[in-house]
């Protein structure tokens, strides 16, 4: 079930392009639109804890809210700036690629937080991710365009990503379910984003091009649900294992824009969506005898 969680997560992340696109024909921008998912976010959270558990509420310690500044601001907030930015600087195969070196790092900072080892069945997954990707977006045929801004955004989407990975499993380790660590996420991204933009003028923007179904639909649709798996699968999976399989989002966009735009099928589209399905498959496949020792490593921790 973690799997299935993870990859719901995925899908849901893989229509974040198509909102996007919608969204700034409409005239909102990156902060305003990562306000919007914040906001009604926290609302529906909040609803959510209130009729299953009140005390969900609570946080063990003070010092835990810096886990949720983690999730919040250096992950959440910093990761989705850089990826709605980046799919209106390239597009949103090459963003989902750039994106998609979270895995790549969720790794290494698993192999220094959490003690994981680097195993050739990881690097091999990890290959076959990023060629995958690429040949989906084309960028292995080398059509695209890239400018300094459009490469450095991409890549900090990917960075701000990975982050989520690493402090959403220190938040679990303290004995926060999912729903917790997602609602704190968001109240500390939704402050901070407020200091950025204007509150009242997004609420003005929204009533008068009357687009509160589509404003609403975007947030479930791709931060509550989304998050809501993610953080449940994470519960379970290493970091590592959770990033990778996530890497089903891309593929989803593929399928997208063939299916939503009738983009053109390529031999190579199709290739690099097999390479990502495999990836997950090889990396899902059997028993890892490590992990079973990190989970019991930071149990002890």
């Amino acid at each position: 079930m973690a799997y299935l969680w993870i990859i719901i997560a995925g899908v849901c992340w893989g229509s974040i392009g198509l909102f996007t696109k919608v969204m700034t024909r409409f005239g909102f921008t990156e902060m305003e639109m990562l306000f919007i998912k914040g906001v009604v976010s926290v609302i529906f959270l909040a609803i959510l804890l209130l009729i299953k558990d009140k005390k969900s509420f609570r946080l063990k310690k003070k010092g835990d809210i810096l886990y949720f500044v983690g999730t919040g601001i250096l992950s959440f907030t910093f990761f989705s700036w850089c990826y709605m930015k980046s799919i209106n600087l390239t597009s949103v195969g090459v963003a989902a690629v750039l994106l998609y070196t979270a895995p790549t790092i969720v790794m290494l900072l698993s192999i220094v937080l959490f003690k994981e080892r680097m195993t050739k069945r990881k690097g091999i997954v990890l290959l076959m991710t990023l060629c995958g990707c690429g040949l989906i977006t084309g960028l292995l045929k080398g059509q695209f365009m890239l400018t300094p801004l459009g490469l450095l955004v991409g890549l900090g989407s990917g960075f701000g990503y990975a982050l989520y990975s690493i402090f959403g499993t220190f938040a679990l380790r303290r004995g926060y379910n999912s729903i917790t660590v997602s609602f704190y996420t968001f109240v500390m991204a939704s402050a901070f984003i407020a200091f950025c933009v204007n509150p009242v003028h997004v609420v003005r923007e929204i009533t008068n091009t009357g687009q509160w179904p589509l404003c609403i639909t975007f947030a479930i649709m791709t931060t509550v649900v989304p998050y809501l798996c993610y953080t449940k699968g994470l519960s379970a999976l290493p970091a590592s294992k959770a990033s990778v399989t996530a890497t089903i989002e891309p593929v989803v966009a593929a399928i997208v824009g063939i299916l939503v735009f009738k983009e053109g099928v390529s031999i190579s589209k199709i290739g690099g969506i097999l390479l990502v399905v495999g990836a997950v498959v090889l990396m899902n496949m059997g028993k890892m005898p490590e992990a079973v020792e990190i989970e019991e490593k930071i149990e002890e921790q």
